[in-house]
């Protein structure tokens, strides 16, 4: 028996709901690179969540959480309070029950999210439990898109979208309750947005805040928030509310000398336990997917031998009971029905041993584990402002991860914690990891600080203030673009518009100054195209993978590097889209992308990026193109694209140095990424690339494009001279 009516929609070749793929994983199509200022580390995030009760019906589900027996208690404690302070534990219905309790006694919530593929999917999870089509009670708004209306009571939104709602509302008086959600991830934007917050809430004292988390350090959220009331100093205007399952007692273990090998330690570890502990699931900590897979291949095959073994024992020398040993790795990048395997009850007598990066930290819930392997590292994305390139690297853990992983072992009865490193290594350890607002570049940030009239950027209430250099480093960036002038205020003309623009502070640049080169119209198409990720479709091996690569090499790719590339790919699909009627080009444009391995939901959400932005910078910022005269076809109009995507891009160039990799201009290594279609072509001596990820110990350029040294001495005199 359902437990709602069930909602017809309207037939459309626009779905209200968000795409889906084979596994279940909604498709937001958006670049990465484009959410964060810092390289992402793939696979230390998930979208996943574990359902065990999906065979109930909505309302019974919505029962089973946690969250529901406090209900009464969040609504009393937000009544007496301005801000809540909300400690939960991942799963246990933060996100998607507490927006709903507040909607139900009268309030317009507004709920962020760092990801925007949480957005989307937690937007569509609640529309289906209220039984409503998506965009009418329920809505979203995320990557230059949206569906909600003006009567739309609970919207989930990027935490980028509510800042550039205070552009509009600087006091957000469309809303009367914002949740904070993810707090614990400490993303950049997460840190400006609490700073701003509290801000607001000195105006508006009917303003509710929720602060959401999983882990985060309570009492420093209360202090941050907590606004002294004027008639009455002592009292607070914050207060904590945990929700903490109930953990059982964890015995921490401690290594008596370090180990040289925590891979090879951890597989170790997990042997002794499984046979010479009672039975139990066994959670081990490593840093990467290499990693995982390389200790998944040594336990693979021990169990493999173990479990033949077992056919002819019932006990292990130790005396506890023989059983059979089952190895499932658990990675962000992993295929989701992969990822389910974690979550699912193993047969009798097997226990499961779980290999996961730290997105079992706080991302999911893994019931049944017992006992907690950690080997002390995690990887860490952080932004260097002297080289002036993002990278991942491994580091050692803070005590504030140590104590989360060991709490995985104590969720269903007393635990183990076997730490791969002493106890002297463990008080060294530092309280927390720093903020991503510490370790990140901070121009887009600044930049948009500057757009709301915050000018004393170094006196504004950051959460973790960051330091003075990536602060210095964001502003001269800016300055560089000429969005600042020497007294750090927006330049008139071209901050004003840079800032309005919803895209990183050099391709609002680049967009912004294409007028100058009369090609706005491939700027849009370039920019479009690098807010968008995978845009040829993947194939693993075989006959199709090699069809996809001849088929792009054949057709695309380009001597002048990937940005020119994607012009090409953009250019013959809007041509072929325009060609025809609307209803003959949809299957025309499908047809044309499978034969040439290309992914049509991703070429249709570059044009809809376009489109949105044509309109800001055509029709108002009124932007036009400078005339050329003579022939204004084939080299030259192909030079002046590339100046004028030089003209956002020049400071991220590189050269090729003596050794056979790249130098970026403040000393970076860089190589080029194996994607890129410079990749099997003889080495260009200068580049500009668009963004960059970490593999292994490398730092990889990602959207590439070749230039001509003279160029950065025409574009930017500023900044480069030559020696």
């Amino acid at each position: 028996m359902l437990s709602r009516k069930p909602v017809y929609i309207r037939p459309g070749d626009d779905t209200l709901y968000p795409i889906k793929n084979r596994d279940g994983v909604i498709e937001t199509l958006v670049n990465p690179n484009i959410d964060t200022a810092l390289t992402i580390d793939k696979d230390a995030q998930t979208n996943f969540v574990y359902n065990r009760y999906h065979h109930l019906p909505l309302e019974a589900q919505r029962q089973k959480l946690p969250v529901f027996q406090y209900r009464n208690h969040i609504l009393y404690l937000l009544e007496k309070y301005q801000t809540l302070i909300l400690i939960g534990e991942t799963g246990c219905g933060k996100s998607t029950q507490v927006p709903q309790y507040l909607h139900e006694i009268g309030h317009r919530v507004c709920v962020t999210q760092p990801r925007v593929a949480a957005a989307l999917s937690l937007a569509s999870r609640v529309a289906d439990e209220r039984g409503e089509p998506l965009g009418e009670r329920v809505g979203y708004a995320a990557a230059m898109t949206s569906a909600r209306t003006v009567d739309t009571g609970i919207v989930f939104m990027t935490e980028g979208v509510l800042l550039r709602e205070m552009f509009a509302s600087p006091l957000l008086m469309q809303y009367s309750c914002i949740v904070l959600d993810e707090v614990h991830e400490r993303s950049q934007m997460t840190d400006v947005l609490m700073g701003l917050l509290k801000k607001i809430a000195k105006k508006r004292k009917n303003l509710k805040i929720v602060v959401s988390s999983a882990t985060m350090d309570a009492d420093f959220l209360k202090d941050f928030f907590n606004l002294k009331d004027n008639k009455d100093k002592s009292r607070s205007t914050s207060v904590v509310m945990a929700m903490r399952g109930r953990t059982h007692p964890i015995d921490v273990l401690y290594v008596q000398e370090p180990v040289p090998d925590y891979v090879k330690a951890t597989v170790d570890t997990i042997i002794k336990i499984h046979e010479n502990e009672p039975f139990g699931d066994v959670l081990a900590f490593l840093t990467s997917q290499e990693e995982i897979l390389s200790a998944t291949d040594t336990l693979e095959a021990y169990a493999t031998d173990n479990n033949e073994k077992n056919k002819h024992r019932r006990h292990f020398p130790s005396g506890i009971g023989a059983a059979d040993m089952s190895v499932v790795p658990m990675y962000g990048s992993l295929p989701h029905h992969k990822q389910l395997r974690a979550f699912q009850m193993g047969d009798r007598n097997v226990r499961k041993v779980v290999l996961a990066t730290n997105i079992a930290e706080t991302s999911v819930t893994i019931p049944g584990v017992v006992y907690v392997v950690d080997c002390g590292f995690h990887k860490l994305p952080h932004f260097e402002p002297s080289v002036g390139v993002e990278s991942v690297s491994v580091c050692p853990v803070s005590r504030h991860n140590a104590t989360q992983r060991a709490g995985r072992a104590g969720r269903t009865g007393p635990g183990k914690c076997y730490r791969l490193y002493t106890e002297s290594d463990y008080d060294n350890l530092p309280p927390s990891v720093p903020p991503e607002m510490c370790r990140s570049d901070l121009s887009s940030i600044l930049l948009q600080l500057k757009a709301l009239g915050i000018h004393n950027l170094l006196r504004f209430t950051f959460p973790t203030p960051p330091p003075a250099k990536s602060l210095l480093a964001g502003l001269e960036t800016l300055y560089a673009l000429k969005a600042i002038d020497k007294e750090g205020d927006l330049t008139e003309d071209l901050g004003v518009k840079m800032a309005e623009v919803p895209l990183k502070p050099m391709c609002a640049k680049m967009l912004c100054s294409s007028g100058e080169f009369g090609v706005i119209d491939e700027i849009l198409s370039v920019v479009s195209m690098l807010q968008v990720d995978g845009v040829f479709t993947r194939h693993g091996t075989g006959r199709d993978n090699i069809a996809a690569k001849i088929s792009r090499r054949n057709h695309f790719e380009v001597a002048e590097g990937d940005i020119i590339m994607y012009l090409n790919i953009f250019d013959s699909y809007s041509k072929l889209r325009s060609s025809v009627d609307e209803k003959r080009s949809k299957k025309l444009c499908k047809d044309w992308c499978q034969k040439m391995y290309v992914n049509y939901r991703v070429m249709e959400k570059a044009v809809e990026i376009r489109n949105s932005l044509e309109k800001l910078v055509k029709n108002k910022f009124g932007l036009t193109n400078t005339a050329y005269d003579g022939l204004d076809l084939m080299t030259a109009k192909c030079v002046r694209v590339m100046k004028a995507v030089l003209s956002g891009l020049f400071p991220q160039a590189a050269y090729l140095s003596t050794d056979g990799s790249y130098r970026g201009v403040r000393g970076a290594e860089l190589h080029i990424s194996p994607d890129s279609c410079l990749y099997h072509t003889q080495q260009p001596k200068w580049v500009v690339f668009a963004s960059v990820q970490s593999a292994s110990d490398k730092v990889c350029m990602r959207d590439m494009m070749t230039i001509d040294k003279r160029w950065l001495l025409e574009i930017a005199p500023h900044y480069y001279r030559e020696t």
